[in-house]
């Protein structure tokens, strides 16, 4: 009797593994390995076959989401990649991995189409539906230069303008900053600009972004018709500013302007 319950057992646990065992699972931690041992046509096989033969399972999305990064990044085949995204996208609307598979997809859109309206599109979506993805200062960022290519500055100010209050310590807003000021000195609203190069002025701690910075102040006061005070910007990076004879020279010509009645 004992022997007979043993031999049961023995059956049941091996019937129970078999039920637990997961080949989209197994599959994927193969691909992944692949993927760090630099095997990439093994890990995009491997990464396929789970999107196409389990598309049940929990990794399914995983795997589209780095079918899709393999496309787009290592083979630069964009339309595949798009297809990828697409198909995670379409296929599994809440997934966790959607949202970073939308940004992918306005990236392509954005820097290798030059589309930047339908960028704007994916970024809003993941805005309107993931208001919580862990990626939104890259979004808010990618948003910005979006807006800046299809010529809507209000939107391009307003998306830089909320990544820096919103994500200050990012390194997204540290460039965001930059591109913010830069922008509002393109849109002519020097007062802003000024505001903003002063703010970049009093975070830089290295000398190539201090000058930088002072020469946007600079722009900017010469803009609202500030002479003395741009001079007097101008005046400070005498020996700073990588062209003195430049420098010199915008100096005396703010002065002959000074000069004239």
């Amino acid at each position: 009797m004992g022997r007979a319950w043993r031999i049961g057992f023995l059956c049941g646990g091996l019937l129970l593994g078999a039920a637990c065992a997961d080949p989209a699972r197994e599959r994927y931690e193969r691909a992944e390995k692949e993927l760090l041992s630099q095997k990439m046509e093994a890990a995009l096989s491997d990464y396929r076959y789970i999107a196409r033969d389990h598309p049940q399972s929990r990794y399914a999305p995983a795997a589209l989401l780095r079918q899709g990064d393999l496309y787009g990044g290592y083979y630069r085949n964009f339309p595949a990649a798009l297809e990828a995204y697409g198909s995670l996208v379409y296929n599994y609307p809440r997934a966790s991995e959607v949202p970073r598979a939308l940004m992918r997809t306005a990236e392509i859109h954005l820097l290798q189409y030059l589309d930047p309206t339908s960028a704007a599109a994916d970024l809003e979506r993941i805005r309107k539906e993931f208001p919580r993805f862990e990626g939104e200062d890259e979004v808010l960022f990618l948003l910005a230069r979006a807006y800046g290519a299809a010529g809507e500055d209000e939107r391009q100010a307003a998306a830089l303008a909320e990544l820096t209050k919103r994500f200050p310590k990012s390194n997204r807003a540290a460039e965001g900053r930059w591109m913010l000021a830069y922008a509002l000195l393109g849109q002519r609203r020097y007062a802003d600009a000024e505001r903003e190069f002063r703010k970049l002025l009093y975070l830089s701690t290295e000398r190539e972004s201090t000058v930088q910075a002072r020469w946007g102040v600079a722009q900017s006061l010469e803009g609202m018709g500030d002479l003395p005070g741009a001079i007097d910007q101008y005046e400070a990076l005498r020996g700073d500013g990588g062209d003195p004879a430049f420098v010199t020279e915008k100096i005396e010509r703010l002065k002959a302007r000074l000069r004239k009645p």
